[in-house]
């Protein structure tokens, strides 16, 4: 099993409406096709160098092959409205892990 996390930084006066988006349009979007699966949004605590709240948002992916497809055929028509949305108020960056149990 493949985990496909992105940590956002958002500012303070944007965070409730960015979950709001997250909840509402960025996982849907993000799973319609099937190819992620099982969304978690959490929030991320710790020592924030700048104001505002950090959150990951997880998904499972079968293998690496399926997540490079999602990212090719389908990540624009999520991302693309994310940023345009939030702009400069909004910084994120992407891991991808493997399960190991």
């Amino acid at each position: 099993m493949i985990v496909f996390n992105t940590t956002f930084h958002v500012e303070e006066e944007i965070h409730e409406e960015f979950v709001e988006y997250m909840l509402q349009h960025f996982i849907p979007m993000s799973t319609k096709s099937g190819l992620l699966t099982s969304p978690r949004l959490s929030r991320v605590f710790g020592r924030e160098v700048e104001a505002g709240h950090s959150f990951a948002m997880e998904f499972h992916v079968t293998d690496l092959a399926a997540l490079e497809r999602w990212n090719r055929e389908e990540s624009g028509v999520v991302y693309v409205p994310l940023l345009e949305k939030f702009k400069e108020k909004m910084v994120g960056f992407s891991t991808v892990m493997q399960t190991i149990s």
